[in-house]
């Protein structure tokens, strides 16, 4: 199962400026880009991105929205990131645990 984090800002350079400041270097997004999404393979790699979102709240004027495989679209929040990222590590790691055990058992 994957999850695809999903950023949306209606303020030109805004998604530009948050994504080169996240990963260190110049992102290859245009100035105009209202919206940019990343499928995660891993659920829980997407844990850093949704903290930083929030974490910067502040300095930068962006939406975030997750995604399951079931489609829907969830709003993550300053209220309510805690319990989603809470649930993304209780979903996720006992599925990745569940799956280990599989594979050491054959």
């Amino acid at each position: 199962m994957s999850l695809t984090v999903n950023l949306w800002s209606r303020k030109e350079g805004e998604l530009k400026k948050f994504l080169s400041s996240y990963y260190e270097c110049d992102v290859e997004i245009a100035d105009e880009a209202e919206g940019w999404f990343h499928e995660y393979k891993k659920p829980v790699d997407a844990v850093d991105i949704i903290s930083a979102v929030i974490d910067n709240s502040d300095r930068f004027q962006i939406a975030m929205y997750i995604q399951l495989n079931d489609g829907q679209l969830y709003h993550v929040t300053e209220a309510n990131h805690n319990d989603v990222i809470r649930d993304i590590f209780m979903l996720f790691c006992n599925e990745d645990m569940l799956y280990h055990r599989r594979m050491t058992k054959q």
